[in-house]
């Protein structure tokens, strides 16, 4: 057996030798990068901050510069006129008085220099510059035109869910919607809209119109389906983008008011429309809110009874603030009337029913220990629909 002859070289491995330092600009190029980020962010800054100074100068003094001769250029300057000289200044008649006689002072008249009796005075008139007219978006009073009031109150509404409210519309998310997490503001809101949906009706349908043979306003139509659409539409179309699109319907319609586009017609009978909506609804809350047991017979659960209650509470909310905005509006109907106190009971009662907030809603007998928040909710439900039926009453005697 012969063993081969391998020289120590070709058995063991060598070493790789280390790789040279790199050389040139690779060295820095970290650094120059930082400083290519750091020159690019001066720029932006220096452009912008040149841009917001040319927009705080005031136009005039850039039509001044303008228009301002540049040395080094052929301009012609006009000619100086001469100055006009000033008149003559005539000196006051001296009186001098006669020996015996009372010395006798000129009378001042008003508007001129003083002068002798009878002689008659030079009077400066100045010419004042005509007033401004009224502008026709507003009144000339400053007050608001008739119905935007009442519109803005529909608007409010449905703002403060949509657009101010914690997590915005819920009813048509997915996870507070679909699961349900938060059924309690779900249902709130879903009071709001059902006050926002009968008030819409109203308002294209009756005070926006004379009489049935005239014209409907295009976006009071448009408001009133878009906030048809159902509470819990996620896409296709989404609940909260239409419903936004009739909040800007309704400005539109405030436009057309001030312009002189469009009515808004303050009778009676357009009141009394509205608040046979509004005591149909609460009607129909109140029996939520005092019923022992469901229609098919089963008794309310615990998990629904709050269901009912925040859904009276949404109504109660949205309802107490389109009164404010008839209280305004109507003010003078409901004064021929003699009803004015009774919206404002009306609201009383809506406003105090909102503000109800246990932290438990409770179904317990309504002799029992615990609570029942349902009977305490219909408690003011009940009163506002008491007195709004009188308000009708009211409204449709001579």
């Amino acid at each position: 057996m012969t063993i081969p002859n391998t020289s120590p070289e070709e058995t063991l491995p060598t070493p790789s030798p280390p790789s040279p330092p790199p050389s040139g600009w690779r060295r820095y190029r970290l650094i120059i990068i930082c400083l290519v980020i750091l020159v690019f962010l001066v720029y932006i800054f220096a452009a912008s901050e040149s841009k917001r100074v040319q927009q705080t100068i005031p136009p005039e003094e850039i039509v001044a510069k303008s228009t301002e001769p540049t040395i080094g250029l052929e301009t012609e300057v006009p000619e100086r006129l001469p100055e006009p000289e000033p008149a003559p200044v005539r000196p006051a008649p001296s009186i001098v008085p006669e020996a015996g006689k009372p010395s006798e002072r000129p009378e001042p008249k008003i508007g001129g220099l003083p002068g002798k009796p009878g002689e008659p005075t030079e009077e400066k008139t100045t010419t004042l510059p005509p007033l401004p007219l009224p502008s026709p978006v507003v009144e000339a009073s400053g007050r608001k035109v008739k119905g935007e009031a009442f519109t803005r109150s529909l608007i409010k509404i449905m703002d403060d869910e949509v657009n101010k409210s914690f997590f915005g519309w819920r009813p048509n998310t997915i996870i507070f919607g679909i699961f349900g997490l938060t059924d309690d503001k779900n249902n709130l809101q879903l009071g709001v809209l059902e006050v926002a949906r009968r008030t819409a009706v109203v308002l294209n349908e009756n005070m926006s119109r004379f009489a049935m043979t005239e014209a409907q306003n295009p976006y009071l139509n448009e408001a009133m389906n878009f906030f048809m659409v159902s509470a819990d539409k996620y896409w296709f179309p989404s609940a909260s983008g239409k419903y936004r699109e009739a909040m800007s319907d309704l400005e539109r319609y405030i436009d057309d008011l001030k312009n002189n586009r469009s009515r808004f017609y303050t009778r009676v009978d357009n009141l009394i429309a509205l608040m046979n909506h509004f005591r149909d609804l609460l009607g129909s809350a109140f029996h939520n809110l005092i019923k022992d047991t469901e229609a098919d017979g089963k008794s309310i659960s615990w998990f629904v009874c709050d269901d009912y209650f925040y859904f009276s509470q949404g109504v109660a909310l949205g309802m107490a603030e389109v009164l404010e905005g008839v209280k305004e509006d109507f003010a003078d109907q409901l004064q021929k009337k003699n009803s004015f106190k009774l919206v404002e009971d009306a609201i009383h009662a809506l406003h105090t029913g909102a503000h109800l907030s246990p932290w438990i809603v409770t179904n317990a007998a309504k002799d029992g220990i615990l609570a029942n928040h349902r009977a305490n909710m219909a408690t003011y439900i009940g009163e506002a629909e008491h007195v709004i039926s009188t308000l009708v009453t009211v409204l449709a005697t001579n």
